[in-house]
Parts: structure tokens; sequence; C-alpha cells
């Protein structure tokens, strides 16, 4: 049952379902069966009296069964809880954390939802808010070419790759470069987002959104479904020690100065942030088709929504 009320559209689904039931009963107890037995005819103060004596029977039977499961349910059991998501609930609440939430923490591989929603949806919380987030964003290392090369060999292997372009070494690391500059430009033209971001050489078939609500644990192939954890739980908890610790095995970007943005973001002013913010090396750059990374930049899409 609380997994059917936890979904709008299933919740939605069930009540129109109880509705109909209940009005398909009234029908045939008072309408049909007396045809066939006048016994069970019935007023409508009967009725009421009945309903009444029934619902508080109800009330009572329920009351006892939720406190005898309470009670009896092991305090581990209530602090390690996790809710399956469908694919088609993932971005409604990722949107709503990013609004809700001082701080967010994002660990995964390309970070293209973070650069098209998280990121302008938290700026534009603490504007109207006036509050401060502090964001926490770790992604691969483009410089890694191995890494790169790997993860897009994954990203060829799921069901959602015969949508879009070709993933490539090369199209893995321009999504990169995106997202963090994308991140560097929050960090500078938005004092109240303060932005750490860390790139690693590894990575996983998971994605954790963290804000301060729930972790939304998502996998790369959109089609799939999610796990959430909300705060104070075990595994909430888990996967923010999970992501400290990959932290702390990651390359730090320190990168503080300005990031040019519409028509001063050229191919020219690109390829120098690259170098000075060491996202990749200069023998590398030359391989980067940069009119790509900033179209990703200034026109970002959403992987949820195609």
């Amino acid at each position: 049952m609380e997994s059917i009320l936890n979904k709008r559209h299933y919740r939605s689904a069930f009540y129109w379902l109880v509705a109909l039931i209940l009005l398909v009963s009234i029908i045939l107890r008072f309408l049909v069966f007396p045809q066939f037995d006048t016994k069970l005819e019935a007023s409508l103060l009967g009725f009421g009296a009945a309903l009444l004596d029934g619902l508080v029977i109800s009330l009572i039977v329920t009351v006892l069964i939720g406190s005898f499961v309470f009670w009896l349910t092991p305090e581990i059991l209530k602090k390690s809880v996790m809710d399956v998501i469908e694919p088609k609930e993932i971005g409604p609440l990722l949107k709503k954390a990013a609004t809700d939430t001082r701080t967010w923490t994002y660990k995964g591989a390309c970070g293209r939802y973070t650069r098209k929603t998280t990121l302008p949806s938290l700026a534009s919380a603490a504007k109207h808010e006036g509050l401060g987030r502090d964001i926490r964003i770790t992604i691969l290392n483009p410089d890694n070419d191995l890494l790169c090369s790997e993860y897009a060999t994954y990203r060829r292997s799921l069901k959602s790759a015969k949508n879009g372009h070709p993933w490539t070494e090369k199209k893995v690391k321009e999504e990169v470069i995106a997202t963090i500059i994308s991140a560097l430009r929050f960090r500078h033209e938005e004092p109240l987002l303060r932005i750490e971001l860390y790139l690693i050489d590894h990575f996983s078939a998971f994605r954790f959104d963290i804000s301060d609500q729930y972790v939304i644990v998502t996998k790369e192939d959109k089609e799939a479904s999610g796990l959430r954890a909300d705060s104070g739980t075990y595994f909430y908890d888990s996967y923010k020690d999970d992501v400290r610790l990959s932290e702390r095995q990651s390359i730090n970007v320190s990168y503080q100065d300005e990031v040019p943005i519409g028509n001063n973001l050229t191919d020219e002013t690109l390829r120098a942030l690259i170098l000075e913010a060491s996202l990749i090396g200069p023998d590398k750059i030359s391989s980067l088709d940069l009119s790509a990374i900033r179209e990703l930049i200034n026109s970002p899409g959403d992987p949820y929504s195609s």
C-alpha cells in the first residue's frame, strides 16, 4: 500500500479504482440485491448507521495493527529503507530536491543533467531565498584517455545507446569538459553558490544525487529505475560517505578566474581556459571539437527529456 501511495501516477489510479468499486458495491447492495430479496432493503438512515459502525470498527483495527507493526519492526529496518523509483519519476524528484535543499552532492560520469538542470535550479533557488548553496561535483577526469574510452564502451553497451550520437572517447571528454566549465562559470558568476569540483580516475554504473532530503541513485540508462533513500537512513549516510572517499582520491579543480560567456566564449578563449584549468594536456586538446563543447555549454540537453 505504501509503495502505491508514494507514487503519484499509481496513487491517482488507485483512488479512482477504489471509488469505482465503492460505487458499484452501493448500486448492487441497495438497487440490485433488494430486487431479488426484499429482506435486503435498507433505508438511507440505516445505511448511514451501518457505515459509521463499520468505520469505527475499521479505525480501531487499523490503529491496533499499525501499532503492532510499529513496535515489532526492528530499529535497523526503520533506518534502512530504500524506495524503487520509476524512470519517469526521477526527473521530477531531482528538480524538487534542487529547489528545497541547501547542499547538493553529485557523483557520476559526465554530469549532463547537472549541467542542464541542477545547477540553474540551485542558482535560481539561492537568488530567490537569498541563501547560499554548497555544491560538490565529482565526475570523470577528461585527461585520462583509457578511462574515457572505457566509459564510452560502457555507454555504447546500453539499450539507450541506439538514440543520439554514438559514444566515443572524444564525446565523453567533450561532455565532461562542458560540465566542468559550466560549473566554473556558475562558481564565478553566482556568489551564493560555493562549488567544489573533483575529477576521478574510475567510473561506476551508478550516479548519486544527494540533497538535504534524500539521495537518488540512478544508472546511466534513462530507461532504468532508480533508488531513493531519505535523510537519516543508513543508506543515505553510506552514500554520502562513499562520495567523501571518492573525493579524497580525486583531483580538485582549483580554477577561480572568470569564465567567458555568450559571444565572448570563442574557440580560442575556450582552448585557453581548458589549458589554464589543467583539464586536459596541451598535446590532446587538438583532438577535441571546441565548437561542439561551446554548444554543449550554451545549449545543454536534458538526458531525461529525450
